[in-house]
């Protein structure tokens, strides 16, 4: 009886066994998968696994968000659909974007990736995340360059960010502060009231643009290179930043900000201690032209949608000294509110936030 009792159970596991193996054999991976067609079966079975698989079912993806990708080098499924929004944005080979995404992934915001893609390329990013910042440590990009209102954190850097709306202002007085450059470039938005505020400065002294040059609009993160040394030369390591920034860091780069230069005064000098000191007739009871043309924009500059972006009284703030010929473009309705509650950018940020 006892041997009969073996026997059974050594058959029946052994039908188990059989049975199971049946089974196994045409078991249906995708079974499960509603998606599936014959022409799409055979690649996926060949380049996913099991786990994959699973995780494709789970998250309900479609053949058309993975399959253009499929066959390139280390494509994960997980990161589908990180290769199908970066193609969206911005189209390249499917290798590029596999291998930034996979790199890159656990640096970056699904949400803000829309944002970023249109400010810079595969290759900037790319770039900017391999190689250490020889200016700041742990800097992060600046996420949305192209914003009115951009700020540029202590942290972050522009790196090599160009923006897609500059046109090159001629028809102004302009003798560019960049060596062996002669044409200045804006972003388009600013251009005529930029050439409005220049006409009607004129009032102050019958002057051409009040007898003012434009010096500077747009500066690249390589032309900002060599004006960076030179003004750590000429203000001191310690000083420089109280006029100028790093490579990366100068509000230049955004497109939005111009600055002027009185006739006849250095192009490259960025301090006005000029309008408070030496050059100065008030000790005589008179006010210079410079100091008209200041007293002017502080007054006007608003109505045109600009701002001085540094004023007076506000060096703790900005971080940077009186700076009346540099304007920085936020539109009339911002600059307005500014103008009005005598505040400059970085406490109209703080406000919005």
């Amino acid at each position: 009886m006892k041997i009969k009792r073996i026997s059974f159970i050594v058959s029946l596991l052994v039908l188990f066994g059989v049975c199971f193996t049946i089974m196994n054999r045409h078991y249906d991976e995708l079974a499960r998968y509603p998606y599936v067609t014959n022409e799409n079966r055979e690649i996926i079975l060949k380049y996913l696994s099991n786990d994959d698989i699973n995780y494709m079912i789970s998250q309900q993806l479609k053949p058309e968000q993975f399959l253009p990708f499929i066959e390139t080098k280390n494509f994960t499924i997980r990161n589908t659909l990180w290769y199908t929004r970066a193609k969206e944005l911005q189209d390249a080979d499917h290798e590029t974007i596999v291998s930034f995404i996979n790199d890159f992934r656990n640096q970056l915001d699904y949400a803000k990736l829309e944002t970023l893609l249109q400010a810079y390329s595969y290759e900037t990013l790319r770039t900017f995340y391999e190689e250490d910042n020889p200016y700041l440590n742990h800097a992060s990009i600046v996420m949305d360059p192209s914003s009115l209102l951009a700020l540029i954190d202590e942290s972050e850097s522009l790196y090599r960010y160009v923006p897609k709306g500059l046109v090159a202002i001629d028809d102004l007085p302009h003798v560019s502060m960049l060596e062996g450059k002669s044409e200045i470039q804006v972003q388009e938005e600013l251009v005529e009231p930029l050439r409005q505020m220049c006409a009607d400065i004129s009032s102050v002294n019958d002057k051409t643009c009040g007898n003012m040059i434009l010096v500077a609009g747009y500066i690249s993160y390589e032309d900002q290179l060599p004006l960076y040394e030179s003004m750590m030369l000429k203000y001191g390591k310690d000083d420089f930043r109280s006029y100028w920034d790093y490579p990366g860091q100068n509000e230049y780069q955004l497109g939005y900000t111009v600055r002027f230069q009185p006739a006849g005064r250095e192009v490259t000098r960025i301090d006005d201690h000029a309008l408070n000191n030496e050059d100065s007739d008030a000790s005589k009871g008179e006010v210079s032209e410079e100091e008209q043309l200041a007293a002017w924009l502080a007054e006007n500059a608003h109505l045109y949608g600009f701002v001085l972006r540094y004023p007076k009284d506000k060096e703790k703030i900005t971080g940077k000294e009186y700076q009346p010929f540099t304007l920085r473009y936020v539109t009339k309705d911002v600059a307005e509110q500014l103008y009005e509650q005598k505040q400059v950018l970085e406490e109209y940020q703080i406000k919005i936030k």
